[in-house]
């Protein structure tokens, strides 16, 4: 005979079930509040447009994506880098300004995959520039969307609710940020057999393994011999897995994020985390994930606003 569920589980499940049935929309976004959001990311993307790496090489000698497409060599000439710096500094003035995005987020979409494509196809895979070229990619397709939207309609905008097309950006922005956590945590799923968090204290080889690479790559003495962390996982395997395993739920329930805005602040600064964890034990940067956070999950400007709105005693609705 099956137990009835008591009171305070019963409560419970009626909040989770109140708590998926309010659904998950964007939320409407001032005008302000979306500029310095931009501006911050422009800022990030240009930082990544001038990294001479991805033109330094002679050859692709282990193609991906477009490169198995598509000879990227004319990447090296001496032409490449001053012509991609000088239209991504022109598309990112435009995208900062909000004008033109129809064809300045596009043009960076593409100026960016390309070099990173390059770059990627040497032979060492790496993705500490992916979030970037994501978030280009992911703006690009709201705004073509809308805009064909409202061309079809007849300049009637084709989103409903009366929000602005910003809110529908930061909304799919950072879905698409969020889906990477998401897909990274099913595809330790599946590749585990979902054992994951049960093996996951043999992580600790993979800690020397990191930092060996970063021995060999920067022959910095302070990668060569630091193995405190992997020995304390290997000692403590029950603890090891109550962490990683924290650390592999928040990135399978990511998504979490779009509920509101509060969700997006702190599943944002848990992911900062995350990456400053790795960091710690790893010595692998992913400054790029994190001032993706920072701008369109934190959003610190807005949360400063709201405060000081709170403190004068006037309202917080934008």
């Amino acid at each position: 005979m099956q137990t009835p569920p008591t009171q305070p589980s019963r409560r419970a499940i009626d909040r989770l079930k109140g708590w998926l049935r309010e659904g998950f929309r964007p939320v409407p976004v001032s005008a302000w509040e979306w500029a310095v959001m931009r501006a911050g990311f422009a800022v990030v993307a240009f930082f990544n447009f001038t990294s001479r790496q991805p033109f330094n090489y002679p050859g692709q000698p282990a193609p991906v994506g477009l490169a198995k497409l598509f000879d990227l060599t004319w990447l090296n000439q001496p032409w490449a880098y001053p012509v991609f710096v000088t239209l991504a500094a022109i598309g990112l003035l435009s995208y900062a300004s909000g004008y033109g995005l129809a064809i300045s987020l596009p043009v960076l979409t593409l100026l960016h995959t390309l070099m990173r494509t390059y770059e990627n196809s040497q032979g060492s895979i790496h993705h500490s520039h992916h979030m970037i070229t994501l978030v280009l990619l992911a703006q690009t397709v709201v705004v073509l969307v809308i805009r064909l939207r409202d061309w079809r309609g007849g300049g009637r905008t084709g989103w409903s609710d009366g929000l602005k097309e910003r809110s529908w950006l930061l909304y799919y922005t950072q879905g698409a940020v969020a889906a990477t956590y998401v897909i990274a945590a099913l595809s330790k799923t599946i590749n585990s057999k979902l054992l994951w968090v049960w093996n996951s204290p043999y992580v600790a080889f993979d800690f020397v393994k990191a930092q060996r690479q970063q021995y060999y790559k920067l022959l910095d003495p302070q990668y060569a011999g630091d193995l405190a962390a992997a020995e304390w996982v290997l000692a403590h395997p029950m603890l090891a897995r109550i962490g990683f395993g924290g650390a592999f739920f928040l990135e399978l329930f990511a998504l979490v994020a779009l509920k509101s805005r509060p969700w997006a602040f702190w599943t944002g600064l848990a992911l900062i985390g995350l990456h400053r964890g790795i960091f710690w034990i790893m010595h692998l940067r992913f400054h790029n994930s994190e001032w993706v956070l920072l701008i369109f999950f934190l959003n610190l400007p807005y949360w400063v606003w709201r405060w000081q709105a709170g403190r004068r005693g006037g309202g917080v609705a934008l």
